[in-house]
Order: structure tokens, then sequence, then C-alpha cells
């Protein structure tokens, strides 16, 4: 005897609906599916993870204190320069481990001061209220990814910032300034032909050395003969002559940030009186 048709139905309907539900579920109104309607994967690109450090945490929180000249231990965590001061480079407090080891979150200081099992000074942020697990678990899935940048190098090559910045009053004794660039620098050209140091005479400062740190591919670091009297400096990166700055893809500098490779970086700042602290 044939079952009736609502039974049938019924049950059809039972062993249907799980179905029906999983694939509304999925299609929804598009999102989660590509182009093609496949499942996308759920989470963000891996090198999205600084941006929302640097939105979330260093720029909100962290620039109370760690902004400009009088930024503690030198740790400047603005959007312009928390990159280049934190990766591979050592901490000021404990100098045999690095701020940001990349691919290593128990052996980065940043780390250890957020989570507040760092063996000097302060708990970060600095007095409380310390970030939540969440925030912290965020900085340690970059770290753990290889600390990636933000986003990929542009294709020309810009300075992004300087330590000491223009304009900035820096300490007297200083010998060391720092040039972040905008792209990884061909580190062959980072030399004396390519940056210069001249006094309020107009006189060339002679540098002891021009380099590009390891593992920080987009800093060059230049260290004075002798520690910086009080005056007024400018610093200059050539991007014009028969040498001139240039990335590993050979994109001259924009030096004068005109849009077009050439021109040279000018930046001026000053040397105070008192005692370097």
């Amino acid at each position: 005897m044939s079952e009736p048709t609502s039974n049938f139905m019924g049950r059809q309907g039972f062993f249907l609906l799980p179905v029906l539900l999983a694939l509304a579920g999925c299609a929804g109104n598009g999102e989660g599916l590509d182009q093609n309607g496949e499942p996308v994967s759920g989470g963000p690109p891996p090198n999205s993870d600084f941006a929302e450090i640097q939105a979330t945490i260093f720029t909100p929180i962290c620039t109370n204190c760690h902004i400009g000249a009088n930024a503690p231990q030198g740790l400047r965590l603005d959007e312009a320069n928390s990159y280049a001061m934190l990766v591979n480079v050592a901490s000021g407090e404990v100098p045999s481990l690095l701020r940001v080891n990349p691919g290593n979150p128990d052996t980065s200081y940043i780390v250890q001061k957020l989570q507040g099992n760092n063996a000097v000074g302060a708990r970060m942020p600095f007095g409380g209220p310390y970030l939540p697990q969440d925030r912290i678990d965020l900085v340690r899935r970059w770290i753990a990814a290889g600390a990636p940048a933000a986003a990929s190098p542009p294709n020309q090559l810009t300075v992004a910032s300087t330590v000491p910045g223009s304009a900035e009053v820096a300490p007297a004794g200083t010998s060391k300034l720092t040039v972040i660039f905008a792209g990884d620098v061909d580190a062959s050209l980072a030399t004396r032909e390519t940056f210069g140091l001249r006094n309020g005479f107009d006189e060339l400062v002679p540098l002891a050395a021009v380099r590009v740190p390891t593992g920080r591919p987009n800093v060059v670091e230049l260290t004075t003969m002798q520690p910086l009297l009080q005056g007024t400096y400018q610093l200059e990166v050539r991007a014009n002559g028969p040498v001139a700055l240039a990335d590993n893809a050979g994109h001259v500098l924009d030096g004068d940030a005109d849009g077009k490779a050439g021109g040279d970086f000018l930046m001026s700042f000053d040397v105070s009186a008192g005692e370097k602290k």
C-alpha cells in the first residue's frame, strides 16, 4: 500500500530541513562567498594585524607618552615611527632582548611588558589600565606571523620620518640620527655620498658611520664622529648627483615629495645647550 502523501512529505521535510538551513546560512546575502560562490577564509590577512595594533593600541593609548623627543627609552609609537622602532630593535631596558623578535612573541620584550612578566621596569601601559587579553593576543599573533608591516612598500621611495624630527630640539651630546623610509633601502647606496649633515655654518659634520641595521631594511642610521654641540643642523639625503639613494627595486628617492623620483630630502633640527639625559 502506498504511503500517504502527507506523511511522505513530512519525512522528506525532516531530512531536507538541515540541508536547506545550511545552504541558507552559507548563501545569506552573499557575504562570506567569493565571486564563484565559494566560501572565503574567515580571518583578515595577517598583515592587517599591525594596522589594527596601531589603530587600537599604539595611537589611542601608547602615544600618551611614547611620542616625540621625550618618548621613554626613545621608543616612539606614533604611526610614522612605531614599526621601525620596534621590529628587530634591542630593548633599552634589556638590550639582550629585541622589542619585537619576529616569529617569537615570548622573547619579544613588548609582549613581556604588556603581560607584566618583564624583568625590568613597570608593566605597560604604565599605571594601567592594562590591555585586555584579546589585544595582547593580537600583538602575539602578529609577532608569531613574522611581524609583517601593515602595507606593502609603495612603488617609490620616500622619507617617512626622522629622529630627531623636523624642528625638534635634540639634547646636547646627540650622536645618532635615524632616517625611516617608506620602503626598503638599497644598502649599498647608503653611504656618505648619499647622506650628509651640515651645521649652522654650512660645514659638513664628519660622519663615523652610515648603515642599514640588520633586520631593518627601511632604516638608515647615521653616527657622527663627535657628539653634536648646541646649534642648528640640516640633514641631507641626496637623490641628485652622481650617486642617488634608491630602493632595492631601483626607485630613486623622491626627496622633495613631489611625486617624482629625484629631489634631495632636507630637514633641519636644533641641538640644545643642556646635557643629554
